[in-house]
């Protein structure tokens, strides 16, 4: 919508092609939103298709229109376990608390919805068909993998299907939204991209004078603004009375969603940011990708947290593990950054909770 808003401001009107060129979306695509819109009154016809010269559209401004109450919605797939991971930047921390509640009472295919302030995480699995609480007001029936695309089936019935009627459609990162009334509640198949998850984990950034680790690791999901979508950024404490440290021993990590085909471009590029903003000279990072976390790095993170820790300990556990590590500066980084891998799916409070255990 602000796209055909600014084309309609800008040119007075605009054609199918504006669009795809604006986009990058197939024309099949384009025409099937641009449909959409006119059917809800939100875009006019100003001139119909004739010969060659194609239909020309512009934006009808409206004293009533749906809020965007979910800014985003995309997705993750890890194909080896089976599982997807559904995330909804929402405007109201209140609705996201209300579906978070509601998904995980559902039953369906959600295995856990969890929020973090305005932003809902909820892990599913892929495929199979599992049965829906018949008294539920909102549920994800299925998600499908087809096409590189991750096909959500939800069934809303009351103000839930407002969402999935209203105000879904304009999120960013919806490629498709189908809608059908069935007896008794409605039924929305949302259409996103296959993305691939990353948790990049990075310590020993700073010195006792200069810097800080949590600070470049949050710059980090700026910098990758663009070229994958920023999931969350986490700090976790580990064991505060190792000789190596500059205050309290604490690791960061950020998690990001991107296309499989840019994963290595982005590594590339984190790597070339922390080497250029670091102050130490053992800077390392580590990523591991997919939506699992393996039992083996749970037991070296507990072990981080309890004792000290040899680098060529977090050397054997990243390969027992599956965990990429690149040295940036120095090798003594990587076994906070390894650790910190491991806590991506945990609370606040065992983030902050250096006692804690995995």
């Amino acid at each position: 919508m602000r796209l055909v808003r600014g084309l309609t401001l800008k040119k007075g009107s605009f054609t199918i092609q504006d669009v795809v060129e604006e986009t990058g979306l197939p024309r099949t695509t384009v025409q099937d939103w641009i449909r959409r819109l006119v059917d809800e009154g939100l875009v006019t016809i100003v001139e119909e298709a004739v010969g060659r010269r194609p239909a020309r559209y512009a934006y009808v401004e409206r004293d009533v229109f749906p809020y965007p109450a979910c800014k985003r919605i995309f997705t993750s797939v890890d194909l080896d376990n089976g599982l997807v991971e559904i995330y909804h930047e929402c405007s109201s921390e209140g609705a996201v608390i209300f579906c978070a509640f509601k998904h995980s009472k559902a039953g369906g295919a959600v295995l856990e919805s969890r929020y973090e302030g305005a932003f809902l995480r909820e892990l599913a699995v892929l495929g199979e068909q599992r049965k829906v609480a018949s008294e539920s007001s909102m549920a994800v029936e299925k998600v499908e993998v087809s096409g590189g695309k991750v096909l959500q089936t939800i069934r809303a019935v009351g103000g839930p299907a407002h969402a999935l009627t209203e105000t879904m459609m304009f999120a960013q990162g919806v490629r498709e939204l189908r809608v059908e009334q069935v007896e008794g509640y409605v039924r929305g198949i949302i259409t996103t991209d296959c993305l691939e998850h990353l948790t990049i984990g990075i310590d020993d950034t700073d010195t006792v004078e200069s810097g800080a680790t949590w600070a470049l690791a949050l710059s980090l999901l700026k910098d990758l603004e663009g070229i994958a979508e920023g999931i969350s950024h986490k700090v976790v404490l580990l064991n505060p009375n190792v000789k190596y440290k500059t205050a309290g021993n604490a690791a960061s990590f950020i998690e990001v969603a991107a296309p499989p085909e840019r994963v290595g471009s982005i590594v590339s590029r984190i790597i070339n940011i922390v080497e250029k903003k670091t102050y130490s000279e053992n800077t390392a990072i580590a990523v591991l990708k997919g939506l699992t976390i393996p039992e083996k790095l749970k037991i070296f993170a507990n072990r981080v947290r309890k004792m000290e820790v040899t680098v060529k300990e977090a050397e054997d556990a990243a390969k027992k593990t599956g965990v990429s590590v690149y040295e940036v500066t120095g090798k003594r980084g990587i076994i906070g950054a390894i650790a910190s891998l491991a806590f991506f799916r945990s609370s606040p409070e065992v983030l902050i909770n250096y006692n804690a255990s995995l």
